[in-house]
């Protein structure tokens, strides 16, 4: 005669059952756990590495087509300061068409679609030796009208350059790493920063930066501002 389970035994399968299921249970959640921290940590390395990126990009761009200008003019387009910097190129150039004067709110320029409201712009004459900065107040078929009036006289050919100024800025309340880009917002470009510095070296015309993520991990670059050679 086949005898059934008795109490004991089934007491005992059950709690055989429970130990393996509370096995299986925590080992679901360890792996979870695992595979959070892991996503997490790829997450953050991507950032890291788009950070530098950005930065490597905006670095080697800064004072590109500005290497005339600058020599003539020593133009600052690099500044730097406790966890900030900031660096300016020009988008595209153009020569005036015609001479414009002192006083003239209007530039008559080759149509370029860089050239755009609001856009900033270099105006240099080597001849003379003058310079300026203005903005564009609105692009009429290859006349800019210009938002103040002009200071100098600048002949034909004289080079109009556009210009791109982009900013680097630490946040340390909010542990973040933002950057603009000319007349922009600050927008977030890499979280969980606890230091970032940024120093200059004008003999050499490099710049050294570090970025120190969770007090952790620190990246580090230094960068030769070649346009600026």
């Amino acid at each position: 005669m086949i005898k059934g389970f008795g109490i004991l035994e089934m007491l005992i399968a059950l709690s055989l059952g429970l130990g393996v299921l509370t096995v299986i249970i925590a080992h679901s959640a360890e792996t979870g756990k695992v595979a959070k921290k892991i996503i997490g940590n790829q997450e953050r390395l991507e950032a890291i590495f788009h950070t530098v990126d950005t930065i490597k990009s905006d670095l080697n761009k800064c004072g590109m087509r500005l290497q005339e200008a600058r020599q003539f003019f020593n133009i600052p387009f690099f500044a730097s300061a406790a966890g900030s910097f900031s660096c300016e190129y020009g988008l595209a150039d153009e020569l005036l068409l015609e001479n414009a004067v002192r006083g003239q709110q209007t530039l008559k320029v080759a149509q370029n679609d860089f050239f755009k409201k609001d856009k900033a712009i270099l105006i240099y004459n080597l001849a003379e030796g003058a310079w300026e900065l203005n903005e564009i107040k609105d692009c009429l078929a290859g006349v800019l009208v210009l938002k103040s009036a002009l200071q100098n006289d600048f002949v034909r050919n004289s080079p109009v350059v556009i210009l791109k100024k982009v900013e680097y800025r630490y946040y340390p309340a909010q542990r973040t790493l933002k950057r603009k880009a000319d007349r922009g917002n600050f927008q977030p470009l890499l979280e969980e920063v606890s230091d970032f510095y940024v120093t200059f070296f004008p003999d050499a015309n490099s710049v050294l930066y570090r970025i120190e993520v969770n007090k952790k991990e620190q990246i580090r670059g230094y960068i030769f501002l070649l346009n600026l050679v």
